[in-house]
């Protein structure tokens, strides 16, 4: 069973959602052509007993030449491992629903990954770019439940998204400054996600009901014959 990989959940967002909470994009003029913290896919996958996670997006300008292929976007994965954890999503801007807190965060950008806790720990974590897939190698052998949120990246800003200012800015989201951080989420209604500032997990066990968007793929010879003859 060495190198078995076992996709458990692949969840797809729609195109051109990246507003956010009706945020406009700062003024710079790289900005100007929208997609590039759109999220269009979320991955689990459990390879050789541990998950690594993946996700897509719309769009992978990279204008300050970042060794993973794009650099205006930045995307966190908070997990959910265990119970209780940390509700507030730091970066993003949101919450997790009451009880459903984050133990470990992966914060992701042009120039690689980090694995974030709530008390502040961060380490390099390992990222890699296959066609329009980012990964993410994490070390945990049991499922996590995910919340997931990308936006524009800010170097300077502690988790990496980049603000909002009323009137907006060269480099400013513009809207209310409290407002999240976070332009693409992966849930199943996002319009609540803004009224309400809650982002619920980016799947509650095998979500069936969203089909069209969703795999169950069995790689390795045995598994995959099995399945086929089963149909």
């Amino acid at each position: 069973m060495n190198g078995l990989v076992l996709a458990l959940l692949l969840l797809t967002d729609p195109v051109g959602d990246d507003l956010g909470a009706g945020l406009g994009p700062p003024r710079a003029a790289l900005y100007q052509e929208v997609g590039a913290a759109d999220l269009t896919g979320f991955r689990l996958e459990r390879v050789e007993g541990r998950w690594r996670l993946g996700v897509r997006l719309a769009r992978y300008p990279n204008p300050a030449n970042a060794p993973l292929g794009f650099s205006l976007a930045v995307v966190a994965v908070y997990l959910d491992t265990g119970p209780g954890g940390e509700e507030a999503l730091p970066g993003a801007g949101l919450r997790t629903p009451a009880g459903g807190g984050w133990e470990e965060a992966y914060l992701l950008s042009g120039w690689g990954a980090e694995r974030r806790t709530p008390e502040g720990e961060a380490t390099a974590a390992r990222a890699w770019r296959e066609d329009d897939w980012v990964w993410v190698q994490t070390e945990l052998s049991e499922r996590p439940r995910a919340y997931v949120a990308a936006g524009l990246y800010d170097p300077f800003d502690p988790w990496g998204f980049r603000p909002a200012l009323p009137g907006g800015g060269v480099w400013y989201l513009e809207g209310p400054a409290d407002a999240p951080r976070a332009l693409d989420v992966i849930a199943p209604d996002e319009a609540r996600v803004w009224q309400k500032g809650i982002l619920p997990p980016a799947r509650r066990g095998f979500p069936w009901s969203r089909l069209a968007s969703t795999v169950l793929a069995l790689a390795g010879a045995g598994l995959l014959g099995l399945a086929v003859r089963r149909r």
